[in-house]
């Protein structure tokens, strides 16, 4: 394992979010078993102080987890590319930490949107003088608990298993294929495309239906189909942007590389990037639970539509964020140049 102080920093983040998520837990389980709302005995009262506390103590190890995982892309991108020998990026630095690399971005993914999820509910309980949710909440946390787990797990096998002294292809590997496949030398960039033509109407799509109707705030059948949306909108997203649209920000073609986008040389657009979708992956999500939640309750509640109409501003924000940093250069190529990157 090299030894650098973000790879311990990381490390340590993760041991305290396990610690406070494990205290949590403990009282989740209980909360599970025991919570009687209409009681109002001692140890109910002791019940209720402690959920209260660990509730806190989640909204922390969610924010210090979000946190993390920034910090892990920064470490990956920028700093361990320099400590394996032949990597230039994310691409050969995930190549030596097979197969653990994939792992850990992908649990982290999940536990990431699961806990921004369950602290959008919390919000919404703690707003509840009845605390309707907090049944509900504490089995969530139980079911994210083995997620952000197995990230942790697979984060420490990733960061500690590498080895320093075996070379990497990294991104040269890309140019390799690409010269050996057929029809290599094809133009890559035609419009309209399938990926670009998916992408361009869900964005579309998703930007009408982002901020919920005055009239109806909470349609279930609307929410359901703009998370189906926005998983579409990931997906495509990402294929139109690395097969696409990073040539006009590498000026190369034929490099589908995401990870060269948080280069500095690149003037790290890459995170800005990966802020906009990533804010669409955690609320459209979030949206969709508080309006399962809001159906839950006994009562309307005027929270969970702020709740969600300040979701939805912030998911047209990541749209219209991504738009601006993805396609922006491609558009101001073809109008300085008059023709696209490849012709």
């Amino acid at each position: 394992m090299p030894i650098h102080p973000l790879l311990t920093a990381l490390l340590v983040m993760d041991a305290l979010v396990l610690i406070l998520l494990a205290g949590a837990a403990a009282t989740a389980f209980r909360v599970v078993l025991h919570w009687d709302p209409g009681n109002t005995g001692r140890r109910q009262l002791r019940l209720r102080s402690r959920q209260e506390a660990w509730s806190q103590a989640t909204t922390l190890a969610a924010w210090v987890y979000l946190a993390a995982g920034f910090l892990l892309i920064w470490t990956l991108t920028t700093v361990l590319p320099g400590l394996v020998p032949g990597a230039m990026c994310g691409t050969g630095v995930l190549q030596a930490c097979k197969p653990y690399g994939f792992q850990m971005l992908a649990f982290r993914f999940l536990a990431t949107i699961g806990l921004m999820c369950w602290q959008r509910l919390e919000t919404l309980n703690r707003s509840d003088p009845l605390a309707g949710l907090t049944s509900t909440n504490a089995r969530i946390l139980l079911m994210i608990l083995p997620i952000v787990v197995l990230g942790a797990f697979a984060t420490l096998r990733a960061l500690t298993g590498f080895d320093t002294g075996q070379s990497v292809d990294c991104c040269t590997a890309l140019y390799d294929r690409i010269a050996a496949a057929p029809g290599a030398h094809r133009p890559a960039f035609r419009l309209p495309l399938l990926a670009p033509a998916v992408f361009g109407v869900t964005t579309l799509l998703l930007m009408m239906m982002a901020v919920p109707q005055p009239k109806s705030p909470c349609d279930t059948t609307r929410q359901t189909a703009r998370l189906v949306l926005s998983a579409i909108w990931l997906m495509t997203a990402a294929v139109t942007l690395v097969r696409h649209l990073a040539p006009y920000h590498y000026e190369v073609l034929h490099h589908y590389c995401p990870w060269c986008l948080f280069l500095p040389e690149h003037d790290g657009i890459g995170f800005p990037l990966l802020l906009f979708w990533g804010l669409v992956a955690a609320e459209a999500p979030a949206q969709w639970a508080l309006c399962r939640a809001r159906a839950a309750l006994p009562e309307p509640s005027p929270a969970c539509t702020t709740l969600m109409r300040g979701s939805g501003r912030r998911l047209l924000v990541g749209l219209v964020g991504f738009i601006l940093l993805a396609v922006g250069p491609a558009l101001w190529w073809r109008w300085q140049f008059g023709l696209w990157i490849d012709g």
